[in-house]
């Protein structure tokens, strides 16, 4: 018996004392170009974004690999170019007071240090109809200790026009008046003493949908109203009013097939049974290198948007406390600077 036992766990030791972590090694390839950005009709500047794809692995971060010293233009449908501003970094800008105009069509164009020549297909600008309600609907969290005691499901109705094939795309973004601008750590003090600073000036916080791929079209409901069209959640936090300003975004049609593949494909569970990650095809073409596309879609949208303050204060039970910590104020106030997380500029139809 005791031979046996030692058989036993001799043998568990050797397959134990054999295993090898497995690094699968995963890369990208041959690195392509990512576009990003939306050209619009509210006012610019609009900003656009090249950066490099990467391998799905922790070892291949995108957040550093930008395309520097590319020359990025846009022509319009009656032969204007516009030359966009290099801010280093992969980030591009229009002139300001630069936008889109309904009715227009707008190409895009790409020319790399290396004389790689990119251009999208032809994209017009369709108008897209006011948004006629924002509402939302409480749902109680019921999973084991949840961050939030709910979330509030956020819908919007819109009235589609008579003529045919209209496509639509949600975002929103929060806006919360900050109150305070910069966290001012002591130096030299064990341990860190740390004061708040209030902004100088009027400041508000931006929380954006992010990642959110909302859309749909008329195909179903041309000339009616499209319905409670899901387009996010807000957390129940707080009992105080939630600013919300949802933009809703016109597609051409390829648009709107480009953005429903990525939506399929981002919600894709990874079961056995789930189609394999594909690359998405975009709208820009590689004008040198036919086999090497850009990634991305050049996306030209008219633009809708709606301001709601969001009632909280109408659930019988009260939201989890945030437990956040609190330091005292410090006598000087600090600059409100302008970030994709912060603007000193009011958002539209705020109230104080």
């Amino acid at each position: 018996m005791k031979a046996i036992s030692k058989l036993f766990f001799a043998v568990l030791f050797t397959l134990f004392a054999c295993v090898d972590e497995f690094d699968p090694k995963l890369t990208g390839g041959v690195p392509l170009i990512v576009f990003e950005g939306t050209l619009t009709d509210q006012p610019g500047p609009h900003f656009f974004l090249l950066s490099f794809s990467a391998g799905y692995n922790s070892k291949e971060s995108v957040f550093d690999k930008y395309v520097n010293a590319a020359k990025v233009w846009i022509i319009d449908s009656k032969g204007i170019r516009t030359d966009l501003t290099d801010l280093n970094r992969g980030q591009f800008s229009t002139p300001t007071g630069f936008r889109g105009q309904i009715g227009n069509a707008y190409t895009l164009h790409v020319r790399t240090s290396e004389g790689v020549e990119y251009a999208s297909n032809v994209e017009p600008m369709r108008a897209s109809p006011s948004i006629e309600k924002v509402y939302t609907e409480f749902k109680l969290t019921t999973i084991p200790r949840p961050q939030y005691r709910g979330m509030y499901n956020v819908y919007v109705d819109v009235k589609d026009p008579l003529t045919e094939g209209d496509y639509y795309r949600w975002t929103w973004k929060n806006y919360q008046k900050a109150g305070f601008c910069e966290v001012y750590t002591v130096p030299r003090t064990d341990p860190p003493v740390r004061y708040l600073r209030k902004c100088c000036d009027d400041c508000w916080n931006i929380t954006q949908c992010l990642g959110c791929v909302n859309v749909a079209s008329d195909k179903l409901v041309n000339g009616r109203t499209l319905a409670k069209q899901l387009i996010g959640q807000i957390p129940y936090d707080n009992t105080t009013p939630y600013y919300l300003l949802v933009e809703q975004q016109s597609l051409t049609k390829e648009a709107y097939l480009y953005w429903s593949a990525v939506k399929e494909q981002t919600n894709n569970s990874g079961g056995i049974f789930d189609t394999a990650p594909a690359k998405i095809s975009g709208n820009i073409k590689n004008l040198t290198d036919s086999s090497k596309p850009m990634l991305g879609y050049f996306q030209v949208s008219a633009i809708s948007q709606k301001a709601v303050f969001i009632q909280r204060n109408n659930v019988s039970v009260p939201p989890f406390s945030s437990g956040l910590i609190v330091y005292p104020f410090d006598t000087e106030c600090a600059v409100c600077n302008e970030s994709p997380y912060r603007t000193s500029r009011k958002p539209i139809d705020w109230v104080d």
